[in-house]
C-alpha cells in the first residue's frame, strides 16, 4: 500500500489533481481513498486554529491517519497543504511506501487565480503568502501547475514519473 501526499500553496490544485489521481487509481484498485486537508480539518471537529502549533498538530494527524490506512492495506492519496518538513520527514521515517508530490505554483499564478479568495481579501495566516512554508525539501515528484496543463495531463506527468521511478505503484 501506498500514502500518496499531494502537497503545495493553497490554490496550487492539490485537490483537483490528487482526486484525479485517485480516480485513477480506483479504475483498477478498490482499496483506495481520498483525503482532502479542508475536509480532515471540518472532520477532526473543527478545533484547531490557524496558527503554526495548530496548523503543525493538524499536520501530524493527517500524517497518523495517513498511516493508519495504510498499514490497514489501503491505498491513500492525501492532499494537504503540508508546510512542515519535519512532518513530511515523519511520513518518510514511518510510512511505508511514501510518495511525496509537489504542486508547485509561482506566487503571482496563485494570487491570479485566487479561487478560494484568500490571498484578495488580505487575510492573516496565508501560508506561502504571510506565514512561510517549508518548501519541500525532497519531493518523489514535483509538478508545474502554472495552468498551461490540464490536470489529466499532470495526473500523466505523476504516473509517467512513478513508472520512471520504479515505484512498484500505479
Amino acid at each position: 500500500m501506498a500514502v500518496y501526499w499531494v502537497t503545495g500553496l493553497s490554490g496550487a490544485g492539490k485537490t483537483t489533481i490528487g482526486w484525479k489521481y485517485y480516480l485513477h487509481l480506483k479504475s483498477t484498485l478498490d482499496n483506495v481513498v481520498f483525503l482532502d486537508g479542508d475536509e480532515l480539518r471540518e472532520v477532526l471537529g473543527g478545533d484547531f486554529g490557524y496558527e503554526l502549533q495548530d496548523r503543525k498538530k493538524l499536520a501530524y494527524c493527517y500524517a497518523r491517519i495517513s498511516k493508519m490506512l495504510s498499514d490497514q492495506g489501503i491505498h491513500v492519496v492525501i492532499a494537504t497543504i503540508s508546510m512542515f518538513n519535519e512532518v513530511r520527514e515523519w511520513n518518510r521515517n514511518n510510512i511505508d511506501n511514501y510518495v511525496e508530490i509537489y504542486i508547485k505554483v509561482p506566487i503571482e499564478i496563485l494570487i491570479e487565480r485566487d479561487q478560494k479568495h484568500i490571498y484578495s481579501n488580505n487575510e492573516k495566516n496565508i501560508v506561502g503568502f504571510n506565514i512561510n512554508m517549508e518548501e519541500p525539501i525532497n519531493p518523489d515528484i514535483v509538478i508545474l501547475n502554472d495552468g498551461l496543463s490540464s490536470p489529466e495531463m499532470l495526473v500523466s506527468e505523476i504516473i509517467s514519473a512513478l513508472r520512471n521511478k520504479d515505484k512498484q505503484f500505479k
